[in-house]
């Protein structure tokens, strides 16, 4: 019997994620692919089987720690500013 090959996009739809979360799983390891005429395609089992990994984003009103302030770019800090003195 044939596995079904499901497309990147087929993927998330399945899953209700991103087709950057597919990918991320696909790079990361925890999802097998294939490749088929230069695309990515994984079977549908391996997709039912996986558990995407949770969204681990800064949730909305929650402040920026000292770490990821540091990693923004002087130019953006400049524009946030300026939007606080703009009201």
């Amino acid at each position: 019997m044939k596995a079904k090959l499901l497309t990147v996009t087929q993927a998330a739809n399945l899953k209700g994620v991103t087709r950057s979360a597919v990918y991320a799983a696909i790079k990361d390891g925890r999802l097998a692919h294939r490749l088929v005429l230069g695309h990515f395609a994984v079977r549908e089992a391996d997709v039912l089987a996986w558990t995407p990994a949770p969204y681990m984003g800064r949730r909305k009103g929650t402040k920026l720690s000292d770490e990821s302030k540091d990693r923004i770019s002087q130019a953006q800090k400049k524009r946030w500013a300026q939007r606080r003195k703009n009201g």
